[in-house]
This record gives structure tokens, C-alpha cells and sequence, in this order.
């Protein structure tokens, strides 16, 4: 039933002083979505996570449950897996509760230092997950992920009514039963607050380097010519409504009308990007925009490292690692107020802030950034260097969460 993948050959992790070890077992549920697991950014801060975890002295795991239709291609597999199987009862076509045997996987071995740490909200699977724990005594944690934030619309009024009505009915439990349940950005801890206001929700958030692994990252030193002055650019998943990709290309097509220079480079994963294809076409942005596939890695940096800027216009997110990997390379901000960013990108003098999620907001954010001096770019670029040094260091934020799971 069970695939249980131990580390391959990897470079060594440090290991703190001995200490009685966590048992933190990560829990992932990977039911959707067409895109690899290396572009998958729920992936990738589990797996930084366990990695610092590691570092630390704890024993960490991975539990991912899959669908059958999901073969995780592309998947590293250097720290310890299990992967069990997505089966259980469905409604409408979504599994709403596990198997016996699956719990039973989950949780065997398990003791006193065990801890759950579930990654996942606004899923079907989550109440009933919380209360086989909970049944058995086993604590656990939530990480929610952004999964939370088109339910309210900026304004603080509810934006989609179904949806919360369904979480005050029935996810709400889960995240009362939590031990704790963590918010990237202060903006999401009143999000979850409101919908589950018994939660012992903290603000830990997102990270983009490790200062055990990597150091403390240098000053950025970009020689970025400005005779193609502005190229904006986006890495990420192509997830047109959640990403906000759609006010992107509408909003790039409005600041070239109105007379705005410039290109705009999109690197992504999925199917969609044939969407947005068409929709540069029937903009007649052909000649300015560039939509590529898949690119990780120094090729990736490579690639950014001739842009002036990064634009993420989501609709809903969680302090996304790709806008944070940008800044630590020393790429100017240009985000939603949905990113979770806004703030610190504002006060840091780490790039603009749309003003709102439309069109022409995006259109007018670009508008600004193609003004902006090369000293008044230059200063941008450390600005947002230092916001992503200073947040974005998973070391004490692993730490804070070991502090969460011993939480009473």
C-alpha cells in the first residue's frame, strides 16, 4: 500500500547537538493539478522545512497521499518519504475521508515526541483528517498555504459566500483542534481569525534560503543593462486565476496602448500556458511578450538575472517563494496586496504595490516602474534584497516552529 523512499545519495546534513528528537511528520495531499512537483510551492517549503529540521536533530518525514492519477514526476527524493494512496469515500469526485489502513500507515510508530504538521486548507479531506488525529491523541499543526485568501475581498467583505459558509461549518473544527495553525503574513492571520476565531493561529512565514545550508546571502551586484528598460517577468505556475496571470497580460496590453515600452517574460509549468498564448495573441502582444515553459535552477536565475523587475499579481497566495527567491537576487517587487507582500515590500523599498487586482491597476504599477530612475531602480534592488534577508532565512523559522510543536 505504502512506498516508503529514503534519502539517495545527497550532500551531508548537519546535525545539531543530540537532544531528545521531534518525530515531525510533514503531511501533504497531492490530489490535483498538472504541474511537477519541483514547481509546486507547498513542495517545496515542505521539503525545506524537513530539511532544516533535520539539520536541527528532529526526525522528519514526508507523508505524501496521492491519487492515483499523480506519479510526482520529477520528484526529488532526498529526505525521507512515505507515499500512501488518496482512497477513501468521495463527494463529488473530491476524497472527504481516509481509508483505515491509510490512518493506520500514517500514524504507526508513532509516540509522545510525534507531531503532525498538515499542509493543506479549503479541502474536503482536512476536517476529517483532524479528527482521526485528534481520536488517537496525536497533535498536529496547519499550515494553510494562501488557501484562505479569495475568500474576502480587500474591502474585508466576503467575496464568495460558499465557500464561507462551508469553512465556518466544517474546517473550522479542524483548525480549532490544532495545536496550532500557521499564517505567513499577518494579513492571514486575520483571514484565518475570522473564520475560526478559537484557532491559536502565529505568523511564521516564508522562506527563499537556509543560513545553516547557504550563508548569509551578499549584497546583490546586477549589471543589468537599461537600454531595454523595462523588462518584467514572472516565474511560477501558470494558474491563471489564482496567480492573477490573466490581469498580467490584460494590464501589460493596456500600458503598451497607452504608450509603455518594454517586455514582459513569463517561465512556467501547465497546460495553460497555451491560454495565455492565445490571449497575447488576440491582444497583439506577440512582438512583447514571451510565454516559455519550464525552467529551474541556474537556468532560471540565469534567465531573470536580465530582468528589471518581478511581477506577481495574485488573486490569492501565501507569501510566494518565487517572489522571495527574486528579491534575495536583487529583482525590484511589483505584487497584489493578495501576495502577502505588500507591506513589507512598501516599507522596505522593495518594489511598487498594485493598487488593486484589475487590469488597469497592473497597467498602472508598470506605468511607474518604467519611470523610475536607474539610482531610484538601484535603491529598489537592495531594498529588496534586505526585505528577503531578512524574512526569508528558514533557519529561525524552523526554529519557531519547533516551539509551536511543543506548544500545549
Amino acid at each position: 500500500m505504502a512506498d516508503l523512499l529514503l534519502p539517495e545519495a545527497a550532500s551531508p546534513v548537519p546535525r545539531a547537538a543530540p537532544r531528545e528528537s521531534l518525530d515531525i511528520r510533514h503531511v501533504v495531499i497531492d490530489d490535483a493539478g498538472p504541474h511537477p512537483s519541483a514547481a509546486n510551492g507547498v513542495h517545496h517549503v515542505v521539503r525545506r522545512m524537513a530539511r532544516e529540521q533535520l539539520a536541527a536533530g528532529d526526525n522528519a518525514k514526508i507523508l505524501f497521499l496521492r491519487s492515483h492519477d499523480q506519479d510526482g514526476g520529477g520528484e526529488a527524493v532526498d529526505l525521507p518519504t512515505l507515499i500512501l494512496p488518496l482512497d477513501g469515500p468521495r463527494l463529488v469526485g473530491r476524497v472527504y475521508g481516509l481509508e483505515e489502513p491509510i490512518i493506520a500507515a500514517m500514524a504507526g510508530g508513532a509516540g509522545p515526541t510525534t507531531v503532525f504538521h498538515i499542509h493543506t486548507a479549503r479541502q474536503l479531506l482536512l476536517p476529517s483528517l483532524a479528527r482521526a488525529l485528534h481520536q488517537r491523541g496525536l497533535p498536529f499543526g496547519i499550515t494553510v498555504h494562501g488557501r484562505y485568501s479569495h475568500v474576502f475581498a480587500p474591502s474585508g467583505a466576503i467575496a464568495n459566500w460558499r465557500t464561507a459558509a462551508y469553512l465556518r461549518l466544517f474546517e473550522r473544527q479542524a483548525l480549532e483542534l490544532a495545536r496550532f495553525v500557521q499564517a505567513v503574513s499577518p494579513a492571514e492571520a486575520k483571514l484565518i481569525a475570522r473564520l475560526a476565531p478559537a484557532a491559536r493561529v502565529h505568523v511564521v512565514p516564508n522562506a527563499a534560503y537556509s543560513s545553516v545550508f547557504d550563508g548569509i546571502p551578499r549584497r546583490p551586484t546586477r549589471n543589468v543593462g537599461f537600454a531595454d528598460f523595462p523588462v518584467f517577468g514572472f516565474c511560477g505556475r501558470y494558474e491563471i486565476l489564482h496567480k492573477g496571470l490573466d490581469l498580467l497580460v490584460e494590464g501589460f496590453a493596456i500600458y503598451r496602448r497607452q504608450g509603455g515600452r518594454g517586455r514582459l517574460v513569463l517561465i512556467g509549468t501547465g497546460p495553460a500556458r497555451d491560454v495565455l498564448a492565445a490571449m497575447a495573441a488576440t491582444l497583439d502582444l506577440t512582438d512583447a511578450i514571451e510565454i516559455q515553459g519550464p525552467c529551474f535552477g541556474e537556468a532560471k536565475h540565469s534567465k531573470m538575472s536580465g530582468w528589471h523587475f518581478f511581477v506577481q499579481p495574485s488573486r490569492f497566495d501565501g507569501v510566494p517563494i518565487a517572489a522571495l527567491e527574486a528579491a534575495l537576487a536583487g529583482l525590484p517587487l511589483v505584487v497584489s496586496q493578495e501576495t502577502g507582500l505588500a507591506e513589507q515590500v512598501a516599507s522596505a523599498n522593495a518594489g511598487l504595490v498594485m493598487r488593486d487586482l484589475t487590469a488597469s491597476a497592473v497597467a498602472e504599477a508598470f506605468h511607474k516602474a518604467a519611470l523610475l530612475s536607474p539610482e531610484t531602480w538601484q535603491s529598489m534592488m537592495l531594498g529588496a534584497h534586505a526585505m528577503a534577508t531578512q524574512i526569508g532565512d528558514w533557519t529561525p523559522i524552523s526554529a519557531q516552529l519547533r516551539k509551536l510543536y511543543l506548544a500545549r
